[in-house]
């Protein structure tokens, strides 16, 4: 396998720059579509294509749950110089994910028949249709992203970065064109199931150019790399889908509980919590390779540093922009949505962009998934999803759809705390310095930023100009900050230390 090393010291500015590309389009797209389609599909059409992309989405976690594998055992391999079991953990990849895929045909095709009371009225048979073509779409993916989790495991965020922007422009062009041509939601289907195909076969064409020495058949004969990454991916595969209980489950509890229309608010909401969250996920997709690499090499205490500086550039990050949100949901509503938007995706808007703020226990999800914690962490999302699934139902059939998002709320400040010190112990970091190093600095220096949107909000009148001078302030004075506390030489460095790989430590090869 040629190059192995190289790869993993490819450039952090590539990658950083590709990443951050990547989730600068899915920001633009979810800001532009959203909109277009809750106007034009109106508020059931729109409703029923948020029930049916959640559905995608919980699919989606099988996809996250065995990538999850691949990737920490390639990592840990490359990092060992063993690449004969690389390039039998993608084979067995494969073989999984395309049994994986069948199985996600024929359960599209049963949700469609038998749960199309989700649909909104005159929404049943697009519905029905529309798993289905969704289901071969995914048929056809699965199998292509068990070279998508190698790309990572190699660290080729770049190519892996473009195979999920390329994605995520067809189906945006394709679903714009789709409403235009008067096929409503069985046409945005119809392009997104062309997306998940085309970005899934991308991903094969990019790990062939990544290592040609990778491309091999499906197989199932090596049983013991088979068990190892199917029992981690499994618990990998529990941990994500109880997230997704947890932050993503509220549209199919509304539709279920209320109907297709009530959760077009909570939908539409998502999306924005969905792109909000962006901002982050380029480094925190960085941790999980990362951390298995570090820990196969026996360096603790750089897992523990870069455990701290995730945490705190996640809360940076995020808190201005969870402010935004929090102080403005009308003025974005109104500017986003359209006047007709219910007056409930206010309220919505404002109490999950909070709840994202938990968003920065996913460093120490990532690093204790690094080191092999998969159970303790499956164990604590499932607490928090389920918690979450069954305090939502409550909730919605007692207050309508503001109940799922204060549900997730409750849930994800009883649970996602407790990873931080869970974390900081598994990497041999002290709570008390964690907490102030990681999250007690973020926060105070968030205060100027807070203070300022606060007092535009208190003082200026509801509006556009509102709105921007908020924004403004917020992101302008935490940038401020940030700059002021570490200069602008050292936070390149930082920056580089977070996401660049460490140099390799000396290791035994056991391969010729």
């Amino acid at each position: 396998m040629p190059g192995g090393q190289a790869r993993l010291k490819s450039s952090f500015g590539r990658n950083a720059a590709v990443a951050y590309g990547e989730r600068g389009v899915m920001i633009v797209c979810t800001l532009l579509v959203t909109p277009y389609l809750f106007r034009r599909l109106g508020l059931g059409g729109f409703g029923t294509w948020s029930v049916m992309f959640t559905l995608m989405t919980v699919f989606s976690l099988v996809e996250l749950g065995i990538a999850a594998g691949v990737v920490k055992y390639v990592a840990e391999h490359l990092a060992r110089d063993e690449h004969e079991q690389v390039r039998t953990t993608l084979s067995v990849a494969v073989a999984i994910m395309s049994l994986v895929g069948v199985l996600s045909l024929a359960a599209c095709a049963l949700i469609g028949a038998l749960a199309n009371g989700l649909a909104a009225a005159g929404q049943h048979d697009a519905f029905r249709t529309g798993m289905l073509i969704l289901g071969v779409g995914l048929a056809i993916r699965l199998p292509c992203t068990a070279y998508g989790a190698v790309l990572v495991g190699y660290e080729r965020y770049d190519l892996f970065s473009a195979t999920i922007a390329f994605t995520t422009v067809l189906w945006s062009v394709g679903a714009v064109a789709a409403v235009q041509s008067g096929h409503g939601v069985l046409g945005v289907a119809d392009a997104y199931a062309v997306a998940l195909a085309a970005g899934g076969l991308l991903q094969i064409i990019l790990m062939g150019r990544a290592d040609p020495t990778l491309r091999r058949r499906p197989r199932l004969t090596a049983r013991a790399e088979r068990r190892r990454v199917f029992t981690f991916s499994s618990f990998a595969l529990l941990a994500d889908s109880m997230t997704f209980i947890g932050q993503r489950m509220d549209t199919l509890v509304v539709a279920a509980v209320r109907n297709a229309r009530s959760a077009a608010p909570i939908g539409a909401a998502s999306n924005l919590q969905s792109g909000m969250q962006a901002l982050t996920l380029p480094f925190l997709n960085l941790l999980l390779p990362m951390s298995s690499r570090l820990s196969a090499h026996g360096l603790p205490a750089e897992l523990m540093r870069r455990h701290r500086l995730a945490t705190r550039a996640v809360l940076q990050i995020s808190l201005p922009i969870a402010f935004i949100l929090a102080l403005f949901p009308h003025d974005i509503v109104h500017l986003w949505l359209g006047p007709r938007a219910p007056a409930v995706t206010d309220a919505v808007i404002a109490v999950l962009a909070i709840q994202t703020l938990f968003i920065a226990a996913a460093p120490a999800e990532k690093i204790l998934l690094g080191i092999g914690r998969v159970r303790l962490v499956g164990a604590l999302n499932a607490v928090e999803g389920l918690g979450n699934l069954a305090v939502s139902i409550v909730l919605v059939s007692a207050y309508g759809t503001i109940g799922a998002a204060v549900g997730s709320l409750v849930a994800s400040t009883l649970v996602g705390p407790l990873k931080w010190p869970l974390a900081a112990r598994a990497t041999g970091d002290r709570v008390r310095s964690f907490v102030r190093a990681g999250i007690a600095v973020p926060l105070i220096s968030s205060l100027p930023a807070v203070a300022a949107m606060v007092a535009v909000r208190l003082l200026l009148p509801g509006g556009v100009v509102q709105l921007l001078l908020g924004a403004c302030a917020g992101v302008g004075l935490s940038l401020a900050v940030v700059i002021a506390q570490v200069g602008p030489a050292q936070l390149r460095t930082r920056w580089r230390a977070l996401i660049s790989p460490p140099a390799p430590a000396p290791v035994l090869h056991d391969q010729p």
